[in-house]
């Protein structure tokens, strides 16, 4: 799962925003508030937004984008909005939606949007904050952690219809072989499994340490730091060269380096590498993310389809991990806000979700949703345990994307996280230089 394109330096990243929040000031105020969306959640009264016309900038090709095309007709049949998608390579998004804000045009109403850009929009003024439009129990209905995923400085910027984090999946064909009756609970208890499920003369590693220098793998990363009780900022101060994430290092420099669990070529791996080694049997447990299940329990491109189990991450020092959200926002330059709006609460109501949750198998936003796919008689027993887990990872995360200057961070750390896999630098003088220069990103 993508979680936003970084720019190409972190230097390049300060630019960037230095330069749209330029751009902003070219911007109008967002005007009125308009008169917020139905109550009650019903979608079957428009308050007069028939005939309207609302552009959602999507993720070309994205299996959620088709999931929302597809029943894009049934909300236009309840509400007599009609729906149209701008669909934007990935990789040309977040330029594409800066562009697009910055103008002030209105020609979108919608963004789809990634996790990591959500507190530069808003601070930027790209984003329209609905608090106003969403009652108490509306807000209840989600997991607390889902609408933090969306919110910056205490105001929600949109709605997810996705929040997640890795999970940990494990072959139980193995586990069974090694004598293991469970999964791993602690991060001690998954370095040990490791080395007894690693088998060099069949070709399996008991895990797999991600350490390419690339985003992905950053994501990753910060499970670590929080699951050793660390973090990269406490509010704007910069707290990265910590003994908890010192810690986190040497942790996965154990299973690497000292352990060699995982494979000696992984210090250039990334999510894609790992999910498809362990799809091609080669793995025996690894943290990767919840939409990983489906292609793995897929005979036609995996050779472990039925052979693997899902748990919650190991602790370390915290049970916790990284929440990741998709969602949608309304444009604060779209001229048809409350249209927008409407589409937004369809898009995470509860039908929908249910919906959403039973076609991808990902973990679900709405408890009441969880609640109703694990009372679905069509649905396998291991599929509604899958979804239970990931939606209770979900309740044990945290947000970590509280800055604007997120992406440059994380391009930061993705070069921490290369030179000290591939032992060009120790976790002690790698920590202290990433903390200068994390420091020069916020500006401190």
């Amino acid at each position: 799962m993508s979680l936003g394109k970084p720019a190409k330096s972190w230097r390049k990243t300060v630019v960037v925003l230095a330069i749209s929040a330029l751009a902003i000031s070219l911007l109008s105020a967002c005007g009125g508030k308009e008169p917020a969306g139905n109550a009650n959640g019903a979608f079957s009264d428009s308050g007069g937004n028939e005939g309207k016309t609302i552009t959602i900038a999507a993720e070309a090709g994205g299996p959620y984008t088709e999931f929302y095309k597809k029943l894009s007709p049934e909300f236009t049949k309840q509400t007599g909005i009609n729906v149209q998608f701008q669909e934007i390579p990935h990789d040309n998004m977040y330029e594409r939606l800066v562009t697009e804000a910055a103008a002030g045009t209105g020609a979108i109403d919608i963004f789809q949007t990634d996790q990591p850009w959500i507190a530069q929009f808003a601070k930027q003024g790209f984003l329209e904050p609905i608090d106003g439009r969403l009652t108490e129990e509306e807000k209840k209905e989600f997991a607390p952690s889902a609408l933090e995923a969306v919110s910056y400085e205490g105001k929600i910027y949109g709605l997810p219809y996705l929040v997640h984090t890795p999970i940990l999946y494990y072959r139980t064909d193995l586990f069974e072989k090694a004598g293991l009756t469970k999964a791993p609970e602690t991060w001690d208890e998954f370095r040990e499994y490791a080395k007894k499920l690693t088998d060099n003369t069949n070709g399996i590693s008991g895990t797999i340490v991600e350490g390419k220098q690339s985003g992905e793998p950053v994501t990753h990363l910060m499970d670590r730091f929080l699951q050793a009780g660390g973090k990269v900022l406490d509010g704007d101060k910069v707290v990265v060269d910590s003994p908890e994430n010192l810690n986190a290092f040497k942790f996965l420099t154990g299973i690497q380096l000292e352990d060699k669990s995982s494979p000696a070529g992984a210090v250039s791996y990334d999510n894609a590498d790992a999910h498809n080694m362990f799809m091609q049997g080669k793995v025996a447990m690894i943290m990767n993310w919840p939409y990983m299940y489906t292609l793995a329990n897929d005979p036609a491109q995996s050779k472990v389809a039925g052979k693997f189990a899902v748990a919650l991450q190991p602790a370390g020092k915290e049970k916790t991990s990284a929440v990741w959200s998709w969602g949608h926002g309304i444009s604060s330059s779209s001229k048809n806000k409350d249209a927008a709006m409407e589409f937004v609460k369809w898009a995470t109501s509860q039908q929908v979700l249910e919906q959403f949750g039973k076609q991808f198998i990902n973990p679900v936003v709405k408890p009441a949703a969880v609640e109703a796919l694990n009372a679905d008689s069509t649905m396998k027993e291991e599929d509604k345990e899958a979804i239970a887990i990931m939606s209770e990872a979900v309740d044990y995360g945290q947000n970590v994307t509280t800055t604007p200057v997120f992406p440059a961070i994380q391009e930061r750390l993705a070069l921490s996280l290369s030179k000290i896999m591939t032992k060009q630098t120790t976790p002690e003088e790698e920590l202290k230089a990433a903390q200068k220069d994390i420091e020069a990103i916020v500006g401190q």
